[in-house]
């Protein structure tokens, strides 16, 4: 058998996995002092897909962002050091459910930090200001697909104060940080303070460690799904292959899916915490494979976690306490093996050329809708996609309708430099076309196919976001069969369609007129079944743009 390039990088991949794995040839090194300091504690490492930035957490350090909001004042201006210490300790005790002394010095002082390669090692560190950090517990979970967005642990508000649970922060075209945004995990109920988070590459599936009703320990991993924006099922145990009646900590799932790294307590350890990995079995989250122990150097008899593997680097970034206070360690897992493109674009306006901010929507073809959202402050826009798999994009923005474009990368190729690419939105006008992907119905019925609900529901979301306008839904037969029955059911269809804004997404009813077109305005001939399946078809026009001007009052 013969195995093609994607293939055998594949095979060389998963063998130097096992091989690394099983063979004890690790050679682990501490990141540089300007990293790891000798007297506090450096964890949670996160590191961008390119490898090129590192987040981590920094505890218990004097110099932490002091900013702290209560009742939207921030008191860090208006207390003294004794009483601003005072009152910091007080929320600290309030938080953990145990008497805290020293703020400063306690394990809830959390800071996020980065550092950026110039040359080769993180050499430029950062500290990051408000709204990223504050003077409560701070620390980066996981990087969103597109890259400018963070998943950190607690709910803030702008007034102060916290609560359990995960926010996103979005990193602006001006570079600063976005105040946090909650995640709403449906019936999220950490019953302690440990928690962790992981994001697959995709950006649709997060696994949790927390610890629920039916945990079987302290911490047990769950797994939840993307369900909107922001938005995520309810954690669903992981089962009892991967979790035990100890502690299972820190996940991180690998690029692919397959794996999932985590550390946990439980026996046959060195001593403390041991960094692990399961893969899983077939292509759901249910069944894996019984969790395979890393040997040492990577473990130790010290507490070892937090396993963070970059596969544009090779190396498998991790925390540990073998040198005294915790601080982060690296090894080479595997050969650098970059499965990621970088996209950097710019939104223009079809009409004047000029750049517009808005939104891009992007998600791998197969997936039928768009999930993955980039927020563009300045018409430009940098995007990482996984070679091997054909995504679709589009602009987004109010008063715009916009073009959707498809992009492949082939994942036996090496790219050495971003791709450049323009997406384009044009200016919404009467008699303007709405660009849909396909509507499919029954068999010469007037029944909409559950595969383009996400399509109708695209629809609506534009409906919603561009609230001052009108469409008309067109229905469109090919010529085959009785002129009466081809008309009466392109108006069945559009009709369809509206009912489904109407009824299922609360669209006005007003703003939507229907009207059947039948066989009366083919786009193609109709002389072969592959030409007359584009004739049956559904598209939308805009028929009115409300002016608001005038400071008329107007509602959603």
């Amino acid at each position: 058998m013969k195995l093609d390039a994607p293939k055998l990088n594949l095979l060389l991949f998963f063998l130097l996995f096992y091989i690394s794995a099983e063979a004890q040839i690790f050679k682990v090194e501490p990141l540089n002092n300007g990293i790891n300091t000798p007297k506090y504690d450096e964890i949670s490492p996160v590191v961008s897909i390119d490898g090129k930035t590192i987040f981590f957490t920094r505890s218990a350090y004097p110099l932490f962002d002091k900013t702290l909001k209560l009742e939207g004042e921030d008191i860090a201006t208006k207390l003294n050091k004794n009483d601003y210490n005072k009152k910091l300790a007080e929320i600290f005790s309030e938080i953990s459910g145990k008497t805290v002394r020293n703020a400063q010095r306690s394990s809830f002082n959390q800071d996020i930090w980065m550092a950026r390669t110039v040359f080769d090692d993180f050499e430029l560190i950062v500290h990051p200001k408000y709204p990223l950090n504050n003077a409560l517990p701070n620390s980066v979970c996981a990087i969103t697909p597109n890259g400018n967005e963070l998943i950190v642990i607690n709910r803030f508000s702008k007034f102060g104060g916290l609560q359990k649970g995960f926010s996103v922060c979005r990193k602006g075209s001006d570079k600063k940080w976005s105040f946090p945004e909650p995640i709403e995990i449906k019936n999220y109920s950490n019953v302690n303070s440990d928690v962790n988070l992981a994001m697959s590459s995709d950006g649709n599936t997060m696994v949790l460690s927390m610890q629920g009703k039916d945990s079987y320990g302290k911490n047990d991993l769950y797994i939840c799904f993307k369900t909107g924006v922001n938005e995520w099922s309810e954690p669903r145990n992981l089962g009892s292959t991967i979790n035990t009646p100890y502690k299972e900590i820190t996940p991180f799932v690998s690029d692919d899916g397959k794996k999932i790294f985590f550390a946990s307590n439980r026996p046959g350890t060195l001593g403390g915490n041991d960094i692990f990995y399961v893969e899983k079995i077939g292509e759901g989250w249910d069944d894996w494979t019984t969790p395979v122990r890393f040997v040492e150097p990577l473990n130790s008899d010290s507490d070892d976690s937090q396993p963070y593997f970059n596969s544009a680097t090779g190396y498998i970034y991790f925390a540990s306490n073998r040198n005294g206070s915790m601080d982060i360690f690296r090894a080479l897992l595997m050969p650098p093996n970059p499965i990621y493109v970088t996209i950097k674009g710019r939104i223009i306006n079809s009409q004047t050329g000029s750049l517009e901010s808005g939104k891009v929507l992007y998600s791998p073809l197969d997936e039928g809708h768009l999930k993955n959202v980039y927020v563009s402050d300045d018409g430009t826009f940098e995007l990482i996609v996984q070679k091997g798999k054909e995504f679709e994009l589009i602009a987004e923005k109010s008063g715009f309708s916009g073009k959707k474009d498809t992009i492949l990368f082939r994942s036996d190729y090496v790219y050495f430099k971003a791709h450049q690419m323009d997406l384009y939105l044009d200016p919404m006008a009467v008699n303007a076309k709405i660009e849909l992907d396909p509507i499919f119905f029954e068999q010469s019925k007037a029944l909409v196919l559950e595969d383009s609900y996400a399509v109708l529901d695209e629809l609506a979301e534009f409906l919603k976001e561009n609230w001052t306008i009108s469409i008309r839904i067109e229905g469109h037969t090919d010529n085959q069969g009785d002129k009466k029955a081809l008309q009466k059911l392109s108006e069945d269809r559009a009709e369809a369609i509206k009912e489904y804004l109407v009824f299922k997404k609360f669209i006005q009813p007003l703003r939507i007129e229907t009207v059947g077109m039948g066989d009366q305005k083919p786009i193609s001939r109709n002389t072969n079944e592959k030409l007359r399946a584009k004739n049956r078809r559904v598209e939308v026009v805009i028929t009115k743009i409300n002016d608001i001007s005038g400071g008329l009052e107007t509602r959603r």
